[in-house]
C-alpha cells in the first residue's frame, strides 16, 4: 500500500517553508535550521523504538507518523525530494533482487 498523502504533505511542507508565519510549526523548524530539524528526527526515531519495545501498536503508528513528517521536513530543508528516496529503494531492490 502506498501512502498517496506523502506527496500532499510534501507540498504543504514546501508551502510552509516559503510562506509560513509565526503559527506554523513547520516554518519554525525551517527557521531553526538543520540542527533543530535533525534533533527532532532523532527524538522521533527514539520514540518509535520506545513505542515498539512497549508493544503499543497504536503508539508506534503515531510516533512513526511524527518521524515520517520530520524526515520529510529534513529532506525538504536539504533540497532532497522524497522521490529520490523512493528511487534509491527501487535501485536497491533491483540490485539485490526480490529474494532479500
Amino acid at each position: 500500500m502506498v501512502c498517496d498523502f506523502l506527496d500532499k504533505l510534501s507540498e504543504i511542507i514546501d508551502d510552509r517553508f516559503r510562506n509560513g508565519g509565526e503559527g506554523s510549526y513547520t516554518h519554525r523548524l525551517y527557521v531553526g535550521g538543520l540542527g533543530l530539524i535533525s534533533k527532532k528526527v532523532g527524538e522521533e526515531a527514539v520514540e518509535v523504538v520506545v513505542a515498539a519495545m512497549s508493544g503499543d501498536r497504536e503508539q508506534v503508528v503515531r510516533e512513526t507518523a511524527d518521524l515520517v513528517y520530520h524526515l520529510l521536513v529534513l529532506l525538504r530543508y536539504l533540497g532532497i525530494g522524497f522521490d529520490n528516496v523512493c528511487a534509491e529503494l527501487v535501485r536497491r531492490h533491483e540490485v539485490m533482487g526480490s529474494g532479500r
